[in-house]
C-alpha cells in the first residue's frame, strides 16, 4: 500500500536545492512512495525542471510564506500562520492527506505548529524528540532532545511509554529493555524528579526497566530506550555529535601528515571507508515528534540531498508502524495502575 509524505520544501539551511532533489531521489528508490510539496509553487516547479521523477506520484501545494532558520516559535504560528510551507506540511496529515510530514526548517518552529495542529495524544502531556543513537552493537531510542527543557517525573515516565512503543512498533524489538539517564547507577543519586520518575518506571515496566543509565552507556548500547529531559538530552547530543567530528579529523590529520600515515590509508582504505559509512549521520537523519496526533519528522538543517532522501524512506518505515495503538495501550495501563493507588 503506498504512503504519501508531506513535505516542506522551503526549509532548511539549504532549501529546494536540498529537498526537491531529495524527494525526486526518494520517489526513485520507493515505487510505492507518493509526495506533496508545499511552498512556492514556481520555484518547485522550476527546480523539478528536467528532474527524473514519477509526475503522477508528486503534488505541488503553493504557499506564500516560509517559516525562517530563526524565526521564534511565536512568530511562526501567530506571524507567518496559516500560510506557511510548514504549516501546510503539517496541517495535510491533519487532513489526512499525507501519513506523516517532513521538514528541514526551525525545529523549534516545528514543534509549536505540530502542537497547535496536531495536538498531544491523551495521556500526553508534552510531545518529544526522538532519535536513533548509534551503539556497539545497533542502536538505541534516545528522547527528549531538546522539545523540554524542564520536566516533571510523570513526564519523563510519559517519555517512557513513547520510546517503548516507538521501539517496539517501528523497529520490531520484542520487550525492549528501557533505562533512565542519570549521573550514577545508584539508587540515591540524581534529582528528586529523576528518583521519582525511576520508582514509577518500576511499577509501569516491571520486566524492561532496567534502572539508571550513565552517558557512556549511551554508546555501549546498555538499553533499547534511554529516557531523559531535553535540556540533558540536547546537550548529549551535540556533545556526541562533535566528538565524532573530531575523530574524524584526527584520523584525517593522521594520514595526511606524513608519508607512513598515507601509506596506512592506502592499506586499509577499504576498512576506513566501511567506518566511515557506519558513522554517516546521514544514514540516522530524522527526529521524530512523539505523542502527537499525527506524525512528524525533522529531517537535520545541514542536510544534504541523500541525507534527505533517507530521511523521507524513515518516515514511510514510521507511517506504517502501529505507534499509536502500543502508544495507547501503555497510557490505559498506566491509568489503570494509578487509579489502584
Amino acid at each position: 500500500m503506498g504512503k504519501i509524505v508531506s513535505i516542506d520544501a522551503m526549509g532548511g539551511d539549504h532549501g529546494l536545492d536540498v529537498t526537491i532533489d531529495g524527494a525526486c531521489l526518494a520517489l526513485k528508490n520507493q515505487k510505492e512512495l507518493s509526495v506533496i510539496l508545499f511552498g512556492d509553487e514556481s520555484l518547485i516547479k522550476e527546480k523539478l525542471k528536467n528532474r527524473n521523477y514519477p509526475i503522477d506520484k508528486v503534488e505541488v501545494i503553493h504557499c506564500n510564506k516560509v517559516v525562517e532558520m530563526d524565526t521564534k516559535p511565536i512568530d511562526a504560528i501567530r506571524r507567518v500562520g496559516k500560510e506557511s510551507s510548514m504549516w501546510g506540511c503539517v496541517n495535510a496529515v491533519s487532513e489526512g492527506k499525507a501519513d506523516v510530514a517532513i521538514s528541514s526548517g526551525n525545529t523549534g518552529a516545528l514543534m509549536g505548529l505540530s502542537t497547535i495542529i496536531l495536538r498531544t495524544i491523551d495521556g500526553i502531556e508534552r510531545a518529544a524528540i526522538s532519535s536513533l543513537w548509534p551503539n556497539k552493537s545497533n542502536y538505541s531510542v534516545v528522547l527528549d532532545l531538546g522539545a523540554n527543557i524542564e520536566v516533571t517525573s510523570d513526564q519523563l515516565v510519559q517519555f517512557g511509554i513513547l520510546g517503548y512503543s516507538y521501539a517496539k512498533s517501528v523497529f520490531d524489538k520484542d520487550n525492549p529493555t528501557i533505562g533512565l539517564l542519570n549521573i550514577g547507577h545508584e539508587e540515591m543519586k540524581g534529582t528528586e524528579i529523576i528518583q521519582e520518575a525511576s520508582l514509577k518506571m518500576k511499577d509501569l515496566f516491571p520486566k524492561d526497566y532496567i534502572g539508571y543509565v550513565e552517558g557512556d552507556n549511551l554508546s555501549l548500547g546498555k538499553s533499547d530506550v534511554v529516557i531523559t529531559d531535553g535540556f540533558t538530552g540536547n546537550i548529549a547530543l551535540k556533545t556526541a555529535e562533535g566528538t565524532a567530528r573530531l575523530i574524524g579529523h584526527f584520523i584525517a590529520d593522521v594520514f595526511a601528515s606524513s608519508i607512513r600515515g598515507k601509506l596506512g590509508y592506502l592499506i586499509g582504505k577499504n576498512a576506513f571507508r566501511a567506518l566511515k559509512d557506519k558513522m554517516d549521520p546521514r544514514e540516522l537523519n530524522g527526529g521524530v515528534f512523539l505523542g502527537l496526533n499525527g506524525l512528524v519528522v525533522k529531517s537535520h538543517g545541514g542536510s544534504d540531498i541523500l541525507g534527505f532522501s533517507k530521511a523521507i524512506e524513515f518516515s514511510t518505515k514510521l507511517s506504517q508502524s502501529n505507534i499509536s495503538s502500543e502508544t495507547k495501550k501503555l497510557i490505559a495501563k498506566k491509568k489503570d495502575y494509578e487509579s489502584r493507588d
